[in-house]
């Protein structure tokens, strides 16, 4: 078994490390917290779709500075 034991070894305890916390956190939550739907997750306002809030924070530059005028360049130019 040597190496591919150890490594099969080592991610089945991650995962479940990881999968014990999770489910006590779910767990938490739904003790603490049962009105809780995560309808405010990431803070989307309703009246607009995911698109139209990611659009808000995108620049619409091109280019390396921002400058794109669709001319070629020379070397002479710079």
């Amino acid at each position: 078994m040597g190496t591919l034991g150890l490594v099969l070894f080592i991610v089945l305890l991650v995962a479940g490390v990881v999968s014990y916390f999770w489910v006590r956190g779910i767990d938490y939550m739904q003790k603490n917290h049962p009105d809780y739907k995560g309808e405010d997750f990431l803070n989307w306002d309703e009246t607009e779709t995911n698109w139209e809030a990611a659009d808000k924070h995108v620049t619409k530059a091109a280019g390396r500075d921002g400058w794109d005028d669709n001319r070629v360049h020379t070397e002479g130019d710079f």
